[in-house]
């Protein structure tokens, strides 16, 4: 009977439960009107592309709305979360008028402005403790003065945002004693106040100042944060030693300094640091050894060592830290043998990267005491045989042992053990293999600068990346480009290039239309592109320079929007320029070919274009005015791209570039252009090489040149060009090579430090021209005027200056039939000829009529 009694006590009580819940969610409250009213202004800012607040309207309650969140007895707003929601426009801190509210996050979005409305220095807005605007890249805040009004501020992030204009942040951030989180990563910040003492972070836990402009040494005021646990001031420009302070901080769990300026040595006693679990101190300026007390750090999980001012051995304390899970040490100066006892006792290892000279002396049947899922050995004597105990480990993910000396693998035993790891680096080491049959799996390859042979290996659908380049291999490359793979591959970037390949190219392009970067230059292919290639679809780069590839360049590459790079110099096409390109292409690189005819205007359709190399081709005609309308080579603000290798002619010399998009080159170079130089040309004043030569062009050199700012290299050699060279050339402050020889230039060479330090052959072969760097004064007449001044204009000192002339015309006319007549027969050594000798005229003339006065004022003071 009682056990029947409890189970009806128990069904009323469920039923009152869910009686009043159900009364509970019937009568919860509206979204209050203020807090949507707000909410509206701020919507009213926001521009959204993506669609992704339909539900922000007033024929919905607000907390139904998209990141609103409210509390579900009083309908009052406590939450907005709005991040990676590709919001773009203004910030409206009205937000933070809404009473209850305690959490904003916009992070992750494209805000580009941030309006804080309230006027009020006295406003208040106590429950906001969580604020997170981080990662809107294009957002400048100038102050920080409204975040004195968020009183119980907890977590504050605004890394990625554009803070250099508020050199106060430290003082505004002190004003919440409340900060348990504050995160300033990448705000081009500068002052961090090295020489305050005392910052007021009472509760402060995790700070992060990691990535900005910070110039001294480490601040006072952060060893007085005493109950931090995480520090985070890498890449910086941070200075000076590890003060010993450090060791007041005992909570420190946390710390990186990596990728700064520290120096001196890594300090003994930061083995005193038990509650360390993690210590980045790479890509500093270290000197001296690793001290072996860092062997004490017993708590470590993640270390990072590395500076090329580093020497002497590793210490083999290393190998006590039994809960260390990621160990790297880096330092071209480090040396001497690793043995088993440096890795004696790191079970718990899942990550070891070594960048040293390091040997090693292990046992071949040692087997290691971790398992490791990702392996970095570069730079080191690894070899000659991959090392056998690497195959023990079975959870590798990643294989990177680039630069290691190692030349042989076991083949069968090799690629079996790769083929499910996602990334394998081999590159630059010298290993011999014949990988006609062998089929790669890896997600990322890295096998370039060895001396693999046969055909190209097969890949199977996953690999993502694929890098076999300055090998040996040989043979076509239709086997691989027309093999099947049974499925869509993945394949984005390819690198075949400085091998011994042969043969067409292939038309088997449809399987490879995902393809972003294909490089196949250096190589021995023939014949010519089939119509296929222009079928790619997301496609950035094409370097097929430097074989033997002919015919017409016809693919309409025009429809791959994203193609930027193409370079097809030195091969053997022919036919009209290339114009079916991209409007964002940036790169186009089509000399030492056969190309003909002119220019053509579509060129200057190609809004992007930064580099045109036409350099050796068989083109004529003159260059087209529309070339000023090319606004990347014109005023527009320059832009980065993917990083391009590449060789580029310029400053007279054929160097190589790893061009960031900064670069903006015009080469019209060894062809048959005519006609003047369009003054359109002068006005391209983003140019830094400019290159004109060995064609045919006549006229002036307009001066319209001294606009050019940023014009490094000019070469306008082996053309017809007359006239004077503009004085506003001197103007050019950055100009490291000019070349003006061989034109028909008179006149004098202008004056100006930038002109008169180059060689006197960057102005031969134009005879008119005089003045230094040429050994060739301008006239006697400028000479005649200062020595007459010298002189005091006296009729029997111009007699006798004119005496000497006679003299000495008698004397070289006498000398010259009698000796070297005989020049007259030949025009180009006349004009050098009379050069010289009125130089030597020139010169001695001076000499002797200084001279002469000199000791005619002499005998004047005696009598």
């Amino acid at each position: 009977m009682f056990q029947q009694i409890s189970i009806v006590l128990l069904l009323l009580l469920w039923a009152t439960m869910f009686h009043r819940g159900a009364c509970g969610t019937s009568l919860q409250l509206p979204c209050n009107e203020k807090d949507q009213s707000a909410l509206l202004v701020f919507k009213l800012g926001v521009v959204n592309h993506s669609k992704m607040l339909p539900s922000w309207s007033n024929e919905q309650d607000c907390c139904a709305w998209r990141g609103v969140y409210c509390d579900n007895s009083t309908g009052r707003v406590t939450k907005l979360d709005l991040k990676q929601q590709y919001l773009e426009g203004e910030i409206n801190l009205s937000l933070l008028q809404i009473e209850f509210l305690n959490y904003l996050d916009l992070s992750l979005n494209g805000f580009t402005s941030l309006n804080a409305p309230f006027d009020d220095t006295h406003a208040s807005f106590p429950n906001v403790q969580f604020l997170d605007l981080s990662f809107n890249d294009d957002l400048h805040v100038d102050n920080l003065r409204w975040l004195s009004q968020l009183s119980s501020l907890k977590y504050l992030n605004l890394s990625q945002i554009n803070l250099q204009n508020e050199t106060n942040w430290l003082q505004f951030m002190q004003l919440h004693p409340s900060l348990v989180d504050l995160r300033l990563a990448s705000c081009r910040l500068t002052n961090i106040s090295p020489s305050m003492k005392y910052a007021n972070f009472s509760s402060l836990l995790n700070l992060d100042l990691s990535g900005n402009h910070f110039v001294s040494e480490l601040p006072y005021w952060l060893f007085n944060l005493t109950s931090i646990s995480n520090i985070d001031l890498s890449f910086n420009l941070l200075q000076g030693p590890i003060p010993k302070s450090l060791l007041s901080l005992r909570n420190l769990k946390f710390l990186r300094l990596n990728d700064n300026e520290i120096n001196g040595s890594i300090p003994e006693w930061l083995g005193q640091h038990e509650q360390l679990q993690y210590l980045g101190l790479s890509e500093n300026m270290f000197h001296g050894s690793i001290p072996s007390s860092i062997g004490n750090l017993s708590s470590l999980v993640k270390l990072s060592i590395s500076s090329s001012l580093l020497s002497g051995n590793l210490p083999t304390s290393l190998g006590q830290l039994f809960n260390l899970k990621s160990l790297s040490i880096g330092g071209e100066s480090l040396s001497g043998v690793l043995y088993e006892n440096h890795f004696s006792n790191l079970s718990n290892l899942e990550e070891l990267v070594l960048s040293a000279p390091f040997a090693f002396d292990l046992a071949s049947h040692w087997i290691p005491p971790f398992q490791l899922t990702g392996i970095t050995i570069s730079n080191a004597n690894l070899g000659p045989k991959f090392p056998e105990w690497l195959y023990s480990q079975g959870s590798l993910v990643y294989l990177e042992v680039p630069n290691s000396s190692i030349s042989y693998i076991n083949g069968d035993l090799f690629w079996k053990f790769v083929a499910n790891i996602t990334q394998l680096n081999l590159s630059k080491n010298t290993i011999s293999a014949d990988l006609t049959n062998i089929t790669l799996n890896s997600e990322l390859i890295f096998m370039d600068h060895n001396n693999f042979t046969g055909g190209l290996p097969l890949i199977s659908a996953n690999v993502i990346y694929l890098d076999l380049s300055r090998n040996s291999f040989y043979g076509p490359i239709s086997p691989f480009f027309c093999h099947k793979l049974g499925m869509e591959n993945n394949l984005d970037y390819l690198d075949i290039a400085f091998n011994l390949l042969t043969g067409g190219v292939p038309d088997c392009w449809e399987y490879w239309k995902g393809l972003s970067f294909l490089f196949m230059e250096s190589n021995m292919l023939t014949g010519e592109l089939p119509s296929s290639m222009d079928s790619f679809i997301d496609l950035i780069a094409l370097d097929l320079h430097n074989n033997n590839l002919s015919g017409n360049f016809s693919l309409d590459l025009s429809n791959v929007t994203n193609l930027e790079f193409i370079n097809i110099r030195e091969n053997n096409f022919s036919g009209i320029v290339p114009t079916k390109m991209p409007h964002g292409m940036e790169v186009m690189l089509l000399g030492s070919n056969q190309f003909e005819g002119n220019i053509p205007p579509q060129l200057c359709n190609l809004s992007s274009l930064i580099q045109l190399d036409l350099f050796h081709n068989k083109l004529s005609g003159s260059i087209p005015q529309c070339i000023s309308d090319i606004p990347s080579l014109g005023g527009a603000e320059r832009t980065s791209h993917y990083p391009f290798e590449f060789n580029l002619y310029t400053k007279g010399q054929e160097l190589n570039y790893r061009d960031y998009g900064l670069r903006r080159t015009l080469d019209l170079s060894y062809n048959n252009f005519s006609g003047e130089i369009p003054t359109q040309v002068f006005k391209l004043v983003q140019l830094q090489s400019l290159n004109l030569s060995r064609n045919h062009f006549t006229g002036k050199i307009s001066r319209e040149i001294g606009s050019m700012k940023n014009l490094e290299s000019l070469d306008l050699s082996s053309n017809k060009l007359d006239g004077e060279i503009p004085g506003s050339i001197s103007s050019l402050s950055f100009l490291s090579f000019l070349n003006l020889s061989y034109n028909d230039f008179m006149g004098q060479i202008p004056i100006g430090t930038q002109i008169q330090g180059f060689v006197a052959s960057s102005f031969a072969g134009n005879p008119g021209l005089c003045g230094a760097p040429l050994p060739i004064n301008c006239t006697g007449e400028s000479v005649n005027v200062d020595v007459s001044k010298q002189n005091g204009g006296s009729n029997d000192d111009a007699f006798e200056t004119d005496s000497l002339y006679l003299g000495m015309g008698v004397g070289f006319a006498v000398g010259f039939w009698g000796l070297l007549g005989s020049l007259f027969l030949n025009r180009t050594w006349r004009h050098a000829y009379i050069r010289f000798l009125n130089y030597v005229a020139d010169q001695l003339h001076v000499f002797v009529a200084v001279k002469f006065n000199s000791f005619s004022a002499t005998l004047s003071s005696w009598f």
